[in-house]
């Protein structure tokens, strides 16, 4: 499926023995097992829907990213990672929906259905969307004018009930129709912010906000958004040419860049952060600094961490009840998200545990498949 071509779009799509369950490690990494779906015939070439549980939209895209790569069938894979993994199947018009739900503390995006266009930048390439949101513009992916455009429709929704019949209101307020991937994070039913514990004893998380916090104001007219995005996209590269010459030297004293006011933010951080690593007798890891210091935007990452009396719940009454209620899907996806942390790793086997359980209680499923094994 490198470039698959357009056949025939309504031919008859064949189907599994039974439901395969796949279950990863990386988030990004489910998009292998839709796109073998789609290249056997499993799912159509276009128009899936993702009906995506998760404490995170996962629907950024990387600021590098060209739509022509995003449209090069399994090369991009490699290209994405687990915030970013979602809008370019969509640019390639793999996907044509997104519902994704949330957990209460989880508020990304607000609850209601939108639609938005995906595709190139005319001048550079890039693949941007045309939403004004701020979880989009915080990372200066707004574009009035694309090319090789799709739309999709992004529908969020709250799922919290224990209530059958509230479950079921939801479900036909959410329309979920074949076909479609059924797709969890078990960061759903627990969730962390990786970043709190970085250098937690002089609250590095917090110190980072006014660094790269970026304030959106209410306007909708396409010049102020422009000018807000290219602003917001001058700041993210400054701040990684900072971080990546930090990485690299350790040190800010022969810097060549502009010695702007974030420069010399970044020089104060540099003296407090070194401090206290020489404290605990270590080096600063100045990359994964920025990275967590580019989720300062918007408030910052969900955190809930849940009691296993909340995880039980949630997933017996909420979730088992919310799948006896939708049609079966084509495939089921689930990430561990334990490696990197937003999943509590010392809860992430017994909600895998759970959840698998309550899959095949539901559906006619075959034996997990362990990918990330």
């Amino acid at each position: 499926m490198d470039n698959p071509a357009k056949t025939n779009l309504r031919s008859p799509l064949k189907s599994f023995k039974k439901i395969p369950v796949y279950v990863v490690e990386e988030h990004n990494e489910v998009l292998r097992f839709i796109y073998s779906a789609i290249g056997g015939k499993k799912l159509p070439l276009e128009g899936t829907t993702l009906v995506h549980l998760d404490a995170h939209p996962d629907m950024l895209i990387d600021r590098k990213l060209k739509g022509e790569d995003a449209r090069a069938g399994r090369k991009v894979l490699p290209l994405l990672q687990i915030e970013n993994w979602i809008v370019p199947a969509v640019a390639a018009g793999h996907i044509s929906r997104v519902v994704w739900l949330r957990p209460p503390w989880a508020k990304q995006f607000a609850d209601g259905s939108r639609m938005i266009h995906v595709g190139d930048h005319p001048e550079t390439g890039l693949l941007r969307v045309d939403s004004t949101e701020p979880y989009y513009m915080s990372d200066a992916l707004y574009s009035p004018q694309l090319i090789n455009e799709r739309k999709f429709t992004l529908t969020v929704a709250e799922l919290s009930e224990r209530n059958e019949e509230s479950i079921k209101d939801k479900i036909k307020c959410l329309d979920i129709c074949e076909p479609y991937v059924l797709d969890i994070d078990l960061d759903f039913f627990s969730t962390t912010n990786p970043f709190l514990n970085m250098y937690d004893q002089i609250k590095l998380y917090d110190q980072l906000e006014p660094i790269f916090g970026f304030n959106i104001p209410q306007a909708n007219d396409e010049k102020t958004c422009i000018e807000l995005c290219k602003s917001r996209e001058q700041q993210l590269v400054e701040l990684q040419e900072l971080f990546e010459y930090l990485e690299k030297n350790f040190d800010l004293k022969e810097y060549k860049g502009p010695k702007s006011e974030l420069y010399h933010k970044v020089c104060d951080l540099k003296d407090v952060v070194e401090a206290e690593a020489q404290r605990l007798g270590e080096k600063p890891d100045w990359w994964m600094i920025f990275t967590g210091g580019c989720t300062r935007d918007q408030g910052g990452l969900p955190h809930h961490i849940s009691t296993e009396e909340d995880i039980e719940e949630t997933v017996n009454k909420t979730l088992k009840t919310f799948l006896k209620n939708i049609p079966p899907p084509i495939m089921i996806t689930v990430a561990r998200s334990s490696d990197d942390g937003y999943c509590p790793p010392d809860q992430t086997n017994y909600i895998q545990a759970l959840v698998t359980q309550i899959i095949k209680e539901v559906y006619d499923t075959d034996s997990p498949i362990l990918y990330y094994l």
